[in-house]
Order: structure tokens, then C-alpha cells, then sequence
């Protein structure tokens, strides 16, 4: 490995046109997948939670890290610089979005060795900040030996929470995980992000490590982690409630609708019974009833079917006109 050294750098703004076109993709597709990603949070959070303003924060910090392509030297070196304090502030905070999702799988000792050791590699994302700005700014290339350790620092809390979760599906609810994709494709697509996300990491450390080299990685260029981070994100994203909150709605909907089949060959209790002929009898106030019980947060609500749902059907409409009559 070359020695530590000072002022024998030349690190530059990616020149030659495959180096360059590799590095604006892959950060343009990291900002703009952040970008979308936080206004779907924005448009589907709710107050006084804790957990959703984080996962914003989280996406907001880490798209300044996308646009280090443009400025040009000697500002180059500083922008990538200050973007990649934002960026690192992502990662710790991804990690503590982790543990408030994967806490109620979590006994108390568990739950206080993953936070704290969170906290515990902080001083190494401090060196590693001060390491990138020496680097990028021609000063010493600390950078090169700090920057293998990256992974080791930053994502081992994430593989125990995607491990945790598949484990806690398998023995904690009668879910297979094919049925639960069936059920819930949301949750088909956190799993499949949280296993993109680890194999982006693999191979990202693959790279720095230089087990993978070769013409196509010009320059050094690295776009593995900004992918691995961008299916990070999305699992924060697509479910923004801790998982076992997500995890009880999907069994409460498969036990509600094995409580319907049932009904369906006559097994009906007499509260059943009460509320099939009032139903029968008065369908707006079956309406009303649907409108009112209706899980609207379940993973199962369709966004798409918003507008059909809160419109009244003809039975209903003809209803509301025969009160309006007799109440005149």
C-alpha cells in the first residue's frame, strides 16, 4: 500500500469521458431515486411521528452526495467534501431508523448493545470525514487507508436488521414468504430491496478492497454504494412504520378474512347475524359502517381505489334520497 504521504495527490474531477459518464450516472440516479423517494414520505407521513421525520432527514442528507459532479476544481475537493458530512450522517441515521423499526423484535439487552454500538464508531465516521477532505483537497491520502474500513463501520447493523426481520417472519407469524408477497406485494418489495442492498454492499466492498479491478471501474470510481444506499432507502421507505406494526396488520387482515370465509358457509354468531339484516335493511348506514371500519394505514389499502371508495354506490345514493324524503 503506497505511505501515508503529503501533497503527492492529483486527484481530480473525473476527465476521461467512460469515467465521467459512469460517475454522473450513478450519481444522478442515486439523487433522483432520493429525490422521488422523499416525496412519496412527505405525501404519505404522519404528524407528531417520530420515526417518518427521520426517514426524511435521512433521504435529504444523502442527496447533496449527488451532485458533487458538477462544481469544478479547486471547489471540487470542497463541495464532495461538505456533501460527504451529510452523506455520513445518513448512514449512522439509516442505522437508527433500522433499530426503531426492528425494536419490538427486540429484547432490552439486544435493543441497547445495537444503539450503542451506533454510537460507539462515531469517532471512525469523524476521521473518515476529516480523511475525505485531505484526500479530495490534494493534502494527504489518510483517505486510501481509511476507506476499506467504511462497510465494517457502517453496515453490519443493517445486515443483522435484514436478517432479523426474515427470521422473525418465519417464526413469529404462519407467513411463508411467498404467501406474504402474495398478500402484501409491499412487502415483496422491501425484501427484495433489503437483499439488493446487501448484495450492492458485498460487491462494493469487493471493489475498495481490489478484488474487483479492472477497465470497468475507470478512475477508481466506485457507483456500488450509492446503488446499495438508494435500496437502503427504499426499505425505509415503502413501509415507513416499524415492521412489526406492519407485520400485526397483515395478520389481523389474514384472520379478518379467514373470519369472512367462514361466515361464507353459514358459521355466522348471532352479532352477525344482527348486522347482516341491518345491512340488509339500511344500506347507507352498511356504508357508513365499511367507511368506518376500514384500516386506511393497512399495507393493503390502495391508494388508486381512493376515489371509488368514497363514492357512494346507487343503493346508497337511492337511500340518502328516501330519508331526505321523509324527513321533509
Amino acid at each position: 500500500m503506497v505511505p501515508l504521504s503529503r501533497r503527492v495527490l492529483d486527484i481530480q474531477k473525473p476527465s476521461d469521458p467512460k469515467g465521467l459518464t459512469l460517475e454522473a450516472w450513478a450519481q444522478g440516479y442515486m439523487t433522483g431515486s432520493l429525490i422521488i423517494m422523499a416525496c412519496i414520505t412527505v405525501a404519505n407521513m404522519r404528524r407528531k411521528v417520530m420515526l417518518h421525520k427521520l426517514i426524511l432527514i435521512e433521504l435529504i442528507f444523502g442527496t447533496f452526495q449527488g451532485t458533487f459532479i458538477f462544481p469544478n476544481p479547486p471547489y471540487y475537493g470542497w463541495y464532495l467534501s461538505v456533501g460527504a458530512i451529510f452523506l455520513n450522517t445518513s448512514w449512522t441515521l439509516h442505522n437508527v431508523i433500522a433499530w426503531m423499526k426492528n425494536k419490538p423484535f427486540l429484547n432490552r439487552k439486544a435493543s441497547l448493545i445495537y444503539i450503542c454500538t451506533v454510537i460507539a464508531v462515531q469517532p471512525y465516521w469523524i476521521i473518515e470525514i476529516v480523511a475525505n477532505f485531505l484526500y479530495f483537497n490534494n493534502i494527504n491520502n489518510l483517505f486510501q487507508y481509511t476507506r476499506p474500513y467504511e462497510a465494517l463501520f457502517r453496515d453490519p447493523w443493517w445486515i443483522f436488521t435484514c436478517c432479523s426481520l426474515f427470521w422473525n417472519i418465519k417464526r413469529r407469524y404462519e407467513f411463508g414468504i411467498i404467501e406474504l408477497i402474495r398478500v402484501s406485494p409491499r412487502f415483496g418489495i422491501l425484501l427484495m430491496a433489503m437483499v439488493l442492498s446487501v448484495s450492492f454492499i458485498i460487491v462494493d466492498v469487493l471493489s475498495v478492497t481490489h478484488v474487483i479491478e479492472g477497465s470497468g471501474l475507470p478512475d477508481g470510481i466506485n457507483p456500488f454504494w450509492k446503488l446499495a444506499f438508494v435500496f437502503k432507502c427504499l426499505t425505509d421507505t415503502v413501509i415507513l412504520d416499524d415492521f412489526k406494526t406492519a407485520l400485526d396488520r397483515l395478520k389481523q387482515y389474514r384472520l379478518e378474512r379467514m373470519g369472512s370465509a367462514v361466515s361464507g358457509f353459514g358459521v355466522l354468531d348471532s352479532n352477525d347475524e344482527r348486522r347482516r339484516k341491518k345491512r340488509d335493511v339500511d344500506p347507507l348506514a352498511a356504508w357508513d359502517q365499511q367507511v368506518k371500519t376500514r384500516d386506511w394505514g393497512s399495507p393493503q389499502f390502495d391508494i388508486e381505489r381512493l376515489e371509488f371508495e368514497l363514492q357512494r354506490p346507487p343503493a346508497v345514493a337511492g337511500a340518502e334520497r328516501v330519508r331526505s324524503a321523509s324527513t321533509v
